[in-house]
């Protein structure tokens, strides 16, 4: 065979060897797994040359720059993890895909003889001190570390009073470390001193139906005015419950989701024929937070636990707090795997389909309006 024949042979094993890559300061190797292309660089190299934050969980793992984070399936299998352009795990250590993870934080992406990895200095444009409060802004999204006393913000550069310059970024001294740090977007980052208000959770009751769409008619009853009359009733029992809709209206489903986004439980309520009492869970959960929240709950402490239900919430938990209410009275609750829409919920969200017949006296819907009430108060507390 011809030397230029060889070479041709060659050049698809030579384009996924091992190059030097530069990340910052720190110097590692770029890797390809799976023969796909795809650069891949070890995950604590390109957080610790860049500043960026890092955390992993048991099956994901996100990296962020202030506002901006991206999250990756985190995965043992090499061949997996090429396909789906996963993090990999080989060996105790994550190894990340450079490219998607350049284009999600705005980094500087360049491969030639070796992989270089970079984000340029941040300036700071602005600094705004109020009582409790200051304001920085920069003219990128940055990472910042409480030290002590001072606030270091990462690769950033600047001048004013209060501020130093140093080889890893942009000091400012305080009198009194901030109790709290938080970035809201746009190269800003708020450090703030007053005690944060505790959040509450809030809960949703979706009656199904409405306007146009009457839903089933039993006895001479719609489905639309019970589910109505049912979420008021709940909702009368619970102080921080909200109504997704107040009459005789059309919701669309966009803004029913809409709704549900910021709740901490959401319980639809749907009518059927009969005495039965149906329960819908989601099959899956769409977005990070609500997919580790079971892990969470199980393992945090009691006032963290409470904290994360204001944000997200575990559908199960709230499913056995309403099957423990019901069998209070008699009642048995079918489970089963609901719409797709309760993916997209990140608290506790259900459906509740409850028989006619449960339904037909005042008498019959408190009580299985108290036992919702109850079940919800369970799940909360």
């Amino acid at each position: 065979m011809r030397p230029w024949g060889i070479l041709l042979l060659l050049l698809p094993a030579l384009a996924q060897a091992p190059k030097p890559l530069t990340v910052g300061r720190e110097v590692g190797q770029a890797i390809y797994p799976g023969g796909r292309g795809l650069a891949y660089g070890e995950a604590r190299l390109v957080a610790r040359g860049l500043g960026l934050s890092l955390w992993q969980g048991q099956d994901q793992l996100a990296l962020g720059l202030g506002s901006r984070y991206k999250v990756f399936p985190l995965v043992e299998n090499e061949a997996q993890a090429a396909a789906r352009g996963a993090a990999w795990l080989r060996d105790q250590e994550v190894f990340i895909p450079l490219r998607p993870l350049s284009e999600a934080l705005g980094l500087e992406y360049r491969a030639q003889e070796g992989i270089l990895l970079r984000l340029p200095w941040a300036r700071l444009l602005g600094i705004e001190r109020r009582p409790e409060r200051v304001i920085l802004r920069f003219s990128r999204e940055v990472n910042a570390l409480v030290e002590g006393n001072s606030v270091l913000f990462l690769l950033a550069q600047g001048e004013g009073a209060g501020l130093s310059q140093e080889a890893r970024g942009l000091r400012l001294t305080l009198e009194t470390p901030p109790t709290r740090l938080y970035y809201p977007g746009g190269g800003q980052v708020i450090l703030e001193w007053s005690p944060p208000a505790r959040p509450r959770p809030t809960v949703l009751l979706d009656p199904g139906h409405g306007g146009k769409d009457p839903g089933i008619s039993a006895g001479g009853l719609l489905e639309k005015d019970l589910t109505l009359d049912l979420a008021r009733r709940v909702a009368a029992r619970l102080p921080n419950a909200r109504v997704s809709r107040q009459g005789d209206e059309t919701v669309p489903l966009e803004a029913r989701l809409s709704l549900a986004q910021a709740a901490s439980v959401v319980v639809s309520l749907h009518v059927t024929q009969g005495s039965a009492v149906n329960l819908y869970l989601p099959k899956a959960r769409s977005t990070p937070l609500a997919q580790n929240a079971e892990a969470l709950l199980a393992s945090a402490p009691a006032e963290q636990a409470t904290l994360l239900k204001v944000y997200a919430g575990d559908p199960r938990r709230l499913a056995e707090a309403l099957e423990k209410a019901f069998s209070a009275l008699g009642i048995v609750l079918a489970r089963a795997e609901g719409p797709y829409a309760l993916t997209d919920i990140p608290g506790a969200g259900v459906v509740l389909e409850v028989g006619v017949e449960r339904l037909k006296t005042p008498e019959a819907r408190n009580q299985v309006a108290e036992a919702i009430a109850q079940a919800i108060r369970t799940y909360l507390e």
